[in-house]
């Protein structure tokens, strides 16, 4: 199957008729709304990245590591512009307030996924938060993603998968002592914690 028959794909390639991000187009409050719809994600992963090393101080070395490779292969995978994100069939540039160079680039995987698959196991394996807090905040965000027309439902599984094998990789990494002794006293000093 060549790549033109794969995008015809009625299901992984699906996108609303209707042209929602034009609706945040039109006024400052749809701006200001879908910049938090976008950006928000990033301060939950924070909140939830806290509790788990609070949780256990190896999670840093293991959240550090698996965010840097995620990054890359996200990256690399996006500069291959498999297929363009879906929002510019519709337009030619991208709304206010997001950064043009994430999103000229290709639309495959979705690096919000990436990061929500291992951060949701990891979540599971520690219980540092009730599970169905961190689906009630991520799913209603992911699906934004592709109503909004920034990714396809393909994106969103390649970034499953990519998720699952990133957290099988370092599922089972145990920080250097050195190197957890060196974050420890920073990390209780920056949170205040005695």
């Amino acid at each position: 199957m060549n790549l033109k028959n794969f995008q015809k794909h009625p299901f992984l390639f699906w996108q609303p008729q209707k042209d929602y991000l034009k609706a945040f187009d039109h006024s400052v409050f749809g701006e200001i709304g879908l910049i938090i719809f976008n950006y928000s994600i990033w301060v939950f992963f924070f909140v939830v990245s806290y509790f788990l090393i609070r949780y256990d101080i190896n999670f840093f070395g293991r959240l550090f590591l698996v965010t840097l490779i995620a990054e890359i292969i996200e990256r690399y995978l996006k500069k291959q512009k498999i297929w363009i994100r879906p929002m510019f069939l519709h337009r030619s540039a991208t709304p206010n307030g997001l950064v043009n160079s994430w999103y000229y680039s290709g639309s495959f995987p979705s690096g919000h996924t990436i990061k929500m698959i291992y951060f949701l196991l990891f979540v599971i394996s520690t219980q540092v938060i009730p599970i169905p807090l961190f689906l009630i905040i991520t799913i209603p965000l992911l699906t934004f993603r592709v109503l909004a027309g920034f990714h396809y439902p393909i994106d969103i599984i390649g970034g499953v998968i990519i998720g699952l094998l990133l957290w099988f990789l370092s599922k089972d990494i145990i920080s250097p002592q050195f190197l957890n002794n060196f974050i420890q006293p920073i990390f209780n000093f920056i949170f205040f914690i005695k």
